[in-house]
């Protein structure tokens, strides 16, 4: 065999020791193009979740009509009303017995389902965090705006295709909603991915607050202090409103399924509103809160629910209604105890995290400690009540609805007077609870101490045997 005939044997033979195995590799896709790939993933997902209950509601004869393009168009809605997209709507009004002829009513939807918004957003997270593993910190920016603009584009193209006689939409607004969605969800779940915000944007926050003073230093602490202070009043305050709606819906389930019986909707009309309470639960949640705070909210011009007033309207055949408070007075003000107990809650948190320097600085400066130390209270009060006042305004304003026309123009509850008086609840809670955090804490101790110490003997057990 000669020396030609052995070499092509060898290079064709994979199992010849010494041969250097070569693989086909695609390149890596660029960081822009995986950005724009998950936004396809998240419209298709958020698509079905639309499409599918339409689709099934139309076959089970729940639509006068019944064709693609009207799936198409209803879904799309549907979809940029998830979004948070606000609407032009226009219905037709007869005013013949005015001699006036058809009218036209036109007002702006907005509606934000903010159950149903947590799918994008959960969806966005989970892609903020693909990219963030596959990217290196000064490139990640590259992959979220492909995400972000992306998902906008598509937002724009879905507008151009709800609109219909009766229906608007502005194709900047549905980009912009749609686009703030997506970073917001993104932003999150990149920043939990990355764990830091060095690899985030490429610059090292902790190695830049080590290069300031002393002072700076336990001034950030101290204000870090007060922000999360904020947000265990929010946290535990939403939480405390959704006991209390939980209870009240346990209390009124009668009523809300009666409202079920009398609508009689169907198998799937059923399934609709089911899922319509589901998408609505974080703003009857946020309705709740404003409730407990003495702000109320309306249902419809004219209206408003509190424990203070109680005027209502005609109410919608909503069968979550059903578990509205029938009476206003001093036993229904008891709610107010909600927002007052969240911010005891930041008080007491706040006196055991120990990061309280203001009040080591009024100390230093101010004499007579009651009122340096009455100061520095105060003030740590005022500063964790404008925290929580200030996180929850805008979810209180998206939680608003308003159907464009009639009466139901102006539900839910006012925001800033709501957030301003949850700021003014937990303000005093948070002094309560720093007040009330060490005298616990004394006793706490005194009853461990006093479990400690061993039994006293009975005279005569120590005698001695003879």
């Amino acid at each position: 065999m000669t020396r030609s005939e052995t070499d092509s044997r060898t290079a064709g033979d994979p199992d010849v020791p010494g041969r250097a195995r070569r693989r086909f590799r695609l390149p890596a896709p660029p960081l822009w193009l995986l950005g724009l790939l998950e936004a396809v993933q998240v419209v298709l997902a958020t698509a079905l979740l639309v499409t599918l209950p339409v689709l099934a509601m139309g076959l089970a004869g729940g639509f006068a009509q019944m064709d693609l393009e009207f799936v198409g168009v209803f879904s799309a809605q549907i979809w940029l009303v998830i979004h948070g997209t606000p609407v032009e709507v226009a219905v037709p009004i007869d005013g013949g017995v005015l001699g006036e002829g058809v009218t036209l009513a036109e007002g702006w939807l907005h509606l934000l389902p903010m159950g149903l918004t947590l799918v994008p957003l959960a969806l966005g997270w989970r892609a903020g965090g693909r990219l963030a593993r596959g990217a290196y910190s000064d490139q990640l920016w590259q992959g979220l705006l492909a995400l972000v603009l992306g998902y906008a584009a598509v937002a724009a193209g879905l507008a151009h295709l709800a609109q219909a006689e009766g229906f608007t939409v502005q194709l900047h607004w549905a980009a912009l909603c749609a686009a703030a969605v997506m970073a917001v969800g993104a932003l999150a779940g990149s920043y939990v991915e990355a764990r830091s915000w060095a690899r985030l944007i490429g610059v090292d926050l902790e190695e830049r607050v080590e290069r300031l003073s002393q002072r700076l230093k336990w001034a950030g602490h101290y204000a870090w202090a007060v922000v999360r202070g904020g947000l265990i009043a929010v946290v535990a305050a939403v939480g405390l409103s959704a006991l209390l709606l939980g209870v009240q819906v346990g209390f009124s389930w009668m009523e809300i399924a009666n409202t079920y019986q009398q609508l009689d909707p169907g198998m799937w009309g059923v399934v609709g509103l089911t899922l319509l309470h589901l998408g609505l639960l974080p703003n009857l949640v946020l309705w709740t809160l404003a409730y407990t705070t003495g702000a109320g909210f309306s249902l419809g011009s004219g209206t408003i629910v509190a424990p203070h007033a109680l005027e209502l309207g005609p109410v919608p055949a909503l069968p979550v209604l059903g578990a509205l408070p029938t009476s206003s007075g001093e036993a229904v003000l008891a709610v107010l105890a909600v927002p007052l107990a969240a911010g005891m809650i930041a008080g007491w948190w706040l006196m055991r995290e120990g990061e309280n320097h203001l009040d080591d600085w009024c100390a230093l400066r101010i004499s007579w400690r009651p009122i340096s130390w009455s100061l520095s209270t105060l003030t740590l009060g005022l500063l964790t009540g404008g925290v929580a006042a200030a996180v929850v305004v805008l979810p209180l304003w998206l939680s608003h609805i308003s159907l464009g026309i009639g009466r139901l123009t102006d539900v839910g509850p006012h925001a800033l007077l709501a957030a301003g008086l949850l700021g003014a609840w937990v303000t005093l809670g948070t002094i309560l609870g720093y007040l009330i955090a060490p005298a616990a804490d004394r006793v706490r101790r005194r009853r461990a101490e006093g479990a400690d110490e061993p039994e006293a003997d009975e005279p005569g057990d120590d005698v001695s045997e003879a």
